[in-house]
This record gives C-alpha cells, sequence and structure tokens, in this order.
C-alpha cells in the first residue's frame, strides 16, 4: 500500500529524516490554517482543544526530530 507521502526508499536514514521534516512543515501550515478557520467559526471551546494539542503535539514531532538531524551535522 503507498503512502500519501513519498520518501525515497533509497536514501539514508538522515535523508528521510529531512525528507519528513518537511512533510511536517508543510503539514503543520495546513493544520494551522484549519485552526484557525475554527477559530474564526466560533467553534466549541472543547473542538478547539483538541484541535490546538493536536498541532502542539506535530510541532513537538518537529522539533524533536530536528534536533536529532541537527546533532547528526
Amino acid at each position: 500500500m503507498a503512502g500519501l507521502i513519498d520518501i525515497a526508499p533509497l536514501a539514508d536514514k538522515e535523508d528521510k529524516l529531512e525528507q519528513i521534516l518537511d512533510y511536517l512543515e508543510e503539514l503543520k501550515r495546513e493544520f494551522e490554517e484549519v485552526v484557525e478557520e475554527y477559530e474564526s467559526d466560533d467553534a466549541d471551546e472543547d473542538i478547539l482543544d483538541v484541535l490546538t494539542d493536536a498541532l502542539d503535539a506535530l510541532e513537538d514531532a518537529f522539533d524533536g526530530i530536528q534536533d536529532v538531524v541537527m546533532e547528526q551535522m
């Protein structure tokens, strides 16, 4: 089954992490826009809390992977 993202299968692990970072960064931007749309529509606070927590988790994942990549340099 093919994934939604295309990571070069023969790339070394550091290159794969960098590709994942690129995808995560794009995903974060898109997700931020969705959260902003919910905010502008005065969505229920519980929904906003869940979406904000999910966005924070994406940012934490991005930061963690970025730390690993920077250590490899």
